[in-house]
């Protein structure tokens, strides 16, 4: 269907008429899309930009087999997926749903704790800015660890935001688009960013949203709303059916955080039972995390390693190896990750101690 022209009024009261256009190349358009993400919201808010080009693995320890266009979070700590094409992509009607399902599919499979945070850090350091000054201005009085806690939890859980991007989007991707919004947990929208072009080089951009229907929002909506729940109740539905072992290491764990004088809690998504504890700055901290989708505790140096007596790696990597040595190998060596073992290790009565008096030495480091 043709497009008709639109009209601007200039600052001198002139009607300048703006000519259907597209954009020269995808690039240009992915990079007012990650400067300006306004240009794809809805009714979600702002967008904070984690990565764009962000690798999607396709296995555990596998390394980047896709790249994703772009990576946001919004300020409820909503994981957005973004993939862009132009109009003139002959891979814009069903490959391109076929992709973006694929990128989902991996990178909630196998996506490690605190990645996004790994890579919103870089992507902000490589522009010239203060992570912890930007995300601060971003999320307002939120908790960062809690922030992104959140975050992991909403993506490991399927809790995410799929958006196709083009300047036209064709009748057949707008249908498969709304056909999967409504069947699927995750929320799954197309933008339509129409490219105007007029005299001097100007360009004006028309948004307009599609997927979103009534149904589906207040599903999704509802869905949304987790009902508090008890530590008993978590346990419960995470663990019930996991074995002795494991449910025995989840109360171990529990009752060290507690006996060191910290709270073991849950936070807002239910995705974990953090540790926290208050540092003499009377900030809290969160050293620990029981995460629900692995049954695995995790030492949470992402957390940690700007805390000033973990500045510096040499006290993280001593903190790490004394751990190693009781609880054995752990998932990750890496000093601002999220080094983790299972939980059922702890229902030895033997390592749980030690690991309380690891602990009660790595807190004096922590505060």
């Amino acid at each position: 269907m043709a497009q008709s022209s639109i009209y601007m009024v200039d600052a001198d009261g002139e009607l300048r008429r703006m000519t259907p256009a597209a954009p020269e190349n995808e690039d240009r358009m992915q990079a007012l899309v990650a400067r300006y993400p306004e240009l794809i919201t809805d009714g979600d808010g702002e967008l904070l930009l984690i990565r764009r080009e962000q690798a999607i693995s396709d296995s555990e320890d596998g390394s980047g087999r896709w790249s994703l266009d772009h990576l946001f979070v919004t300020r409820d700590a909503l994981p957005v997926l973004v993939e862009l094409k132009r109009a003139v992509d002959t891979r814009l009607r069903r490959e391109v749903v076929g992709q973006l399902l694929d990128y989902a599919a991996n990178a909630t499979a196998y996506w490690q704790a605190g990645r996004i945070a790994d890579s919103f850090s870089k992507t902000t350091v490589d522009a010239g800015g203060d992570p912890d000054a930007v995300l601060r201005e971003f999320i307002g009085d939120q908790d960062t660890a809690v922030f992104w806690a959140q975050v992991d939890a909403n993506f490991k859980a399927g809790r995410i935001k799929l958006v196709f991007v083009a300047d036209e989007i064709p009748r057949e991707l707008a249908r498969i688009v709304e056909f999967l919004n409504d069947q699927m947990r995750a929320d799954v929208r197309a933008v339509e960013l129409r490219w105007f072009a007029g005299d001097g080089d100007v360009i004006t951009l028309s948004p307009r949203v599609i997927g979103e229907t009534e149904r589906a929002a207040a599903a999704k909506r509802a869905s949304g709303t987790l009902e508090p729940i008890s530590r008993d109740q978590w346990l419960e539905r995470h663990f019930g059916s996991a074995g002795d072992a494991i449910q025995v290491g989840a109360r171990a764990f529990i009752a060290m955080v507690e006996r060191l004088g910290g709270e073991a809690d849950i936070p807002l998504k239910q995705g974990s039972i953090y540790a926290r504890f208050k540092g003499n700055d009377g900030k809290a901290f969160y050293p620990l995390h029981l995460w629900a989708d692995n049954a695995s505790v995790s030492f949470s140096l992402q957390y940690l390693y700007k805390r000033s007596g973990m500045a510096e790696g040499s006290v993280r990597s001593q903190l790490l190896m004394e751990l190693v040595e009781i609880v054995g190998p752990l998932t990750t060596s890496n000093l601002k990750g999220f080094p983790s073992f299972k939980v059922d290790i702890l229902a030895d009565p033997i390592i749980a101690s030690k690991t309380e008096r690891w602990l009660t030495n790595a807190l004096g480091r922590m505060r």
